[in-house]
């Protein structure tokens, strides 16, 4: 219940995992962010792995101290060379990156990821797209920015309306 006279702010959910093109992607959604008047939502997902050995269940909460402790600090870091002042979150969680990142952006307005840099997350823009209710972009390591959109998922979400082909926005 929100309280008499407060307005929900809209979010934009960045996944963050430290490359080059998170970076990118944080700057980004940051001032898409300031852009839109929304709360910026960092969401940092580590993959649990295989759960067939005990030390793998250490480890993964080593990786979450870890992860808790550092994630925080490089994206106000990011937030800050991005040269905009934006209400920002960042969470940490764990399990498929995908569903984790559609799960936290279910009330988002945008997605933000940076361009994987690796055939292990290759799958992910489109996944996401497939994935989230709403539009999905990915920025390069260079700031380059693709909106990726999946018809058939859009004209849904849309109520029918006619969807947004692919486009690409180069950075302001």
């Amino acid at each position: 219940m929100t309280k008499p006279g407060f307005q929900a702010r809209d979010t934009v959910l960045v996944g963050v995992d430290g490359s080059a093109a998170s970076a990118a992607a944080v700057r980004w959604a940051a001032e898409e962010a300031v852009r839109r008047s929304a709360r910026l939502h960092a969401v940092h997902v580590l993959d649990p792995g295989p759960p067939d050995a005990a030390a793998s269940g250490r480890d993964l909460r080593l990786r979450l101290d870890v992860a808790r402790q550092s994630v925080p600090g490089r994206v106000g870091g990011w937030v800050y060379s991005a040269g905009v002042d934006v209400d920002t979150a960042v969470s940490v969680v764990t399990g498929d990156v995908t569903a984790q990142l559609a799960r936290e952006a279910a009330d988002a307005t945008l997605v933000v990821i940076g361009a994987p840099d690796s055939l292990h997350h290759s799958s992910l823009p489109g996944d996401l797209a497939n994935a989230c209710r709403c539009e999905v972009a990915m920025v390069g390591p260079i700031g380059d920015v693709t909106f990726l959109d999946v018809p058939a998922v859009r004209a849904f979400v849309d109520g029918g309306r006619d969807a947004q082909p692919n486009h690409e926005h180069s950075p302001a």
